[in-house]
Formats: C-alpha cells, sequence, structure tokens
C-alpha cells in the first residue's frame, strides 16, 4: 500500500510538470535573478545531503558537482520547458531539474527511503505527529497529502495512517506548477 501511495504521488508529480504552459520569455523569469535570489540563506525549504545543501530553483550544475556521480540518471524531453528534464539518482534520493535557457535548474527533490531525512529529522516512517511538530500547523491537506510552502519551494508529505510514506521538496515555478 506505501508503495502504491509513493507511486501515485510520482506520478501526480509527473503530471502537473507536465500540465503547465511552455515557457515563454513573456512568462519566464531571467535565470541569473533565479539563481541570485534563491541561494541566499532562508529562502524556501532546503535538503541537506552529505553537507551539501540543496536548495530548490538555483543553477543544478554546482549542486551535482558537490554530490558526485549519482548511481543512475534519466532525461526526457520537457512538458513545460524547452530542452530536457533531468532526473539524478543517489543513495536515498532523487534530485529532478528543468532547463532554462542554457542552464538546468533544481526543481524537485524526492526522498526514496528511510535513509536520509529531512534538516528536521522527518523521514520515511516518521508519525504525522512528528511532522506536524518540526514543521507547524501552517499547511495544506488535499487527501494523504500535507504540503507546506516557504517562498519559492514547496515541501510535501505523503501521510497513511498517520505514518510518513514520501517526502518530496519542489520547486514552485511558473508553467511548471500552473
Amino acid at each position: 500500500m506505501k508503495k502504491l501511495g509513493i507511486l501515485l504521488f510520482l506520478i501526480m508529480v509527473l503530471l502537473t510538470a507536465c500540465k503547465g504552459d511552455e515557457q515563454t520569455p513573456g512568462n519566464s523569469k531571467d535565470a541569473n535573478d533565479n539563481t541570485s535570489q534563491n541561494a541566499s540563506e532562508g529562502e524556501g525549504f532546503k535538503f541537506k545531503y552529505n553537507g551539501v545543501t540543496i536548495p530548490m530553483n538555483v543553477d543544478a550544475e554546482p549542486v551535482i558537482d558537490n554530490l558526485g556521480e549519482s548511481m543512475d540518471y534519466f532525461e526526457a524531453a520537457s512538458c513545460a520547458f524547452q530542452g530536457l528534464d533531468k532526473i539524478f539518482y543517489y543513495s536515498g534520493f532523487e534530485l529532478s531539474t528543468y532547463p532554462q535557457g542554457e542552464k538546468d535548474f533544481i526543481s524537485a527533490v524526492n526522498i526514496l527511503d528511510d535513509t536520509v531525512a529531512t534538516e528536521e529529522g522527518i523521514y520515511l516512517g516518521s508519525s504525522k505527529d512528528d511532522v506536524i511538530s518540526a514543521y507547524g500547523e501552517d499547511y495544506s491537506q488535499e487527501n494523504d497529502f500535507y504540503t507546506y510552502t516557504k517562498d519559492d519551494s514547496k515541501l510535501t508529505f505523503v501521510i497513511e495512517d498517520d505514518v510518513v510514506t514520501g517526502i518530496t521538496y519542489e520547486a514552485v515555478v511558473e508553467g511548471l506548477n500552473d
């Protein structure tokens, strides 16, 4: 049942990315503004892994370089942007990117197992009460999805029978989440 919930969540994220309008110069943000704006401390949710901080909506290249070689890699034509969406698989999580101009930007981090956790200590298998204690009650809920929004990012927990079965950090990007 847990795997079905996670699978449904991943399908929802992919379909959400594919339903948005194509990014055009009239509705896109400047890539450099995105990078400098979101690289500062305190903006949005960030995932940390082995000393590497992974914020959403930043240039993916230095982050991927710092993470080292991924265990696996997948790319496909972007539904929302010109270029390729890419997924890099690491131990315990996957990192997704979206293209904008000549660069790729971080669009999501999906936690895959209980070997990794959020900075606040929430991992797959944590309780709903643990999530609310760590992140508060300012969330939106749709079915089993509990979503916290902070600046240009979202942090979603899939909670089934009061147990966390999915965790995803996601960039809020015009054209990607619309």
